[in-house]
């Protein structure tokens, strides 16, 4: 049966709160909470949606969450979520992505790898 992952206001005042609040639902226990939350990471990041200015303090904080998220989480969609929006937002160097490559789930690796050298592309050209 499918789930369908959704965000509201609690997620929203979650993400304005700051960056505590948000460290407060992904590194909690509620995986449900955690997809909720990223999915609304995603209209904050996105500079489409005009919301960026909402993170804009805590960016650099925000890629490090992110980027523990995906090596922490025993979930592999949280941690897909949170690696999606490191490939979508942010630019490497992932530090804690790199340092950390052997505690990430082998589903995900192949995936973690291409964000860990997505600037090596373009150094080529």
């Amino acid at each position: 049966m499918a789930r369908y992952i959704t965000y509201g206001k609690r997620e929203k005042e979650t993400v304005k709160q700051g960056i505590a609040a948000i460290r407060e639902v992904l590194m909690g226990e509620d995986d449900g909470a955690k997809k909720s939350l990223l999915l609304a990471l995603d209209w904050f990041m996105d500079p489409y949606y005009k919301q960026d200015a909402y993170i804009a303090d805590f960016r650099e904080q925000l890629t490090d969450l992110l980027q523990t998220v995906v090596v922490t989480s025993g979930d592999t969609e949280v941690a897909g979520d949170a690696l999606c929006l490191l490939t979508s937002y942010a630019w490497p160097p992932f530090d804690i992505l790199e340092k950390n490559i052997h505690r990430v789930s082998p589903r995900i690796r192949p995936d973690v790898l291409y964000a860990i050298h997505m600037d090596s592309e373009y150094d080529e050209r």
